[in-house]
């Protein structure tokens, strides 16, 4: 990967959690993924399952009252088989807000034997001759020469694929997704907090499971 400057701000130095901030919220039922346990069990974090309703609605509300948690919400889509090795994808749109969202990914992807591929999007409505095309196209890989830089520093030895895609931010998590599990941002507590376009979008569309990074309010 190119070497390119960044004018991104640094990661801040996060804040002592309360007793349960860093606990992963499985919203499926009856088990905790295997992987998830494995995670857990390394980091010293807590654990717990939240049954959810069959309809897609009732998820994305769990997901809003669970805000400030790490939600993982299993694929209410029929598995689509892949094959080769294990791929985590972090959806990123800017750093350092989205830290948590590498955080999980890295901590998954160790737990899973898994390549990690930080996902950016650049709308479709930059035509090829818009204002501002470069610079957003600048910006997408400057974010993902960071998030590529901090996962090597936080996972030495990991494999990072970053990608860098011409759509809209909630297309990138929909059907054709090609990943093991997808990492986002979820909700920032807040009255009310609401789950936004992409997060919808995955917990609908997604082929795979997704894991809703928690974020400060």
């Amino acid at each position: 990967m190119s070497q390119r400057s960044t004018a991104l701000a640094p990661f801040p130095t996060p804040r002592r959690p309360r007793d349960d901030d860093t606990m992963i919220v499985v919203a499926q039922d009856p088990d905790v993924p295997s992987w998830v346990v494995r995670t857990c069990e390394h980091s010293g974090r807590g654990v717990r399952i939240e049954p959810v309703p069959g309809p897609v609605e009732d998820r994305i509300g769990l997901v809003a009252s669970l805000a400030g948690r790490s939600v993982l919400v299993a694929s209410h889509h029929d598995a689509r088989p892949r094959t080769g090795t294990a791929r985590v994808v972090a959806a990123v749109r800017d750093l350092p807000s989205d830290a948590t969202v590498l955080a999980e990914a890295a901590a998954a992807a160790v737990a899973l034997d898994a390549v990690i591929v930080p996902l950016h999007g650049v709308p479709l409505s930059f035509g090829e001759r818009s204002v501002g095309l470069t610079e957003a196209l600048a910006r997408g890989h400057r974010v993902l020469d960071a998030a590529a830089e901090r996962l090597g520093a936080d996972v030495p030895g990991v494999t990072v694929l970053p990608r860098l895609l011409r759509a809209r931010p909630h297309e990138l998590v929909g059907e054709e997704l090609d990943a093991d599990l997808l990492v986002l941002g979820g909700p920032r507590p807040g009255i009310p907090a609401r789950v936004g376009l992409v997060g919808c979008s995955a917990v609908q569309h997604a082929p795979c499971p997704v894991l809703l990074a928690a974020r400060p309010g």
